[in-house]
């Protein structure tokens, strides 16, 4: 098998579970979550976490795929690893909205699941 096919396989494989946690948080909260006043915001933070998950699944991929051309060329590296170090920064603190933005919709559900 061609190493950058393995690689590639590798870097899905790592970020498989991570982004399939996500989706099936944005399924259970589309399908079973009855209307309460976090489900909107608890939807938007597991679709933010999704989204984030294969963004970092993309990069990854882009990135691998990247030093495997470079070392087969014997390039330096470039600065498209700061690139993509600063598009990762940026994908984490989305995700770190969403996490926040579930929680809020969670802790209003409950909270409004309370008071009846």
């Amino acid at each position: 098998m061609d190493a950058l096919v393995l690689q590639l396989l590798t870097v899905a494989a790592y970020h498989l579970p991570h982004l399939l946690a996500c989706t099936a948080a944005v399924a259970l909260l589309w399908v079973w979550a009855q209307p309460s006043p976090g489900r909107a915001l608890a939807f938007w933070g597991a679709g933010l976490l999704s989204g984030s998950a294969l963004l970092q699944l993309g990069l990854s991929l882009f990135q691998a795929t990247h030093i495997h051309r470079m070392t087969e060329s014997g390039a330096a590296p470039g600065s498209i690893f700061a690139v993509i170090s600063m598009a990762n920064l940026l994908v984490g603190l989305v995700a770190s909205a969403g996490l926040v933005l579930l929680a809020w919709g969670a802790s209003k559900a409950m909270r409004a699941r309370g008071v009846h």
